[in-house]
């Protein structure tokens, strides 16, 4: 196995996690996370959900790692002066994989500019 398709195939899981949960969001079905299902179920409605920051958090940082991955082989042919296109598959999942990074990124800047700028009650 080469090392563009294991690249492929590694940001491929990765990029699982994400796509699960962004699925249950669009679809408004909570998961089910059995044995931490009583940590995320706070009663009080003012404390911060730490565990589903961070559960939301990690798979964000899983798309990460899995652009960089897919990223290096693309840099090291181009370094060895071959072509951005030598390794199609591994191109098309590091553009899918940083659409949504750049989506994401500006899902929280639309949300969060007006408490930026100053908007009273902005919550």
């Amino acid at each position: 196995m080469t090392v563009t398709r294991f690249a492929a195939i590694i940001s491929l899981i990765l990029c699982l996690p994400f796509a699960l949960l962004f699925s249950l969001l669009m679809l408004n079905i909570e998961p089910n996370f059995g044995p931490l299902q009583p940590l995320l179920n706070n009663p009080d409605p003012d404390q911060p959900d730490v565990l589903g920051s961070l559960i939301a958090l990690g798979t964000v940082l899983l798309v990460l790692a899995a652009f960089m991955i897919n990223l290096i082989p693309i840099l090291r042919t181009m370094r060895a002066g071959g072509s951005l296109t030598a390794h199609p598959v591994t191109l098309v999942i590091a553009i899918a994989t940083l659409a949504v990074i750049i989506m994401v990124i500006g899902g929280i800047i639309v949300d969060q500019y007006p408490c930026w700028i100053g908007v009273p009650n902005c919550d």
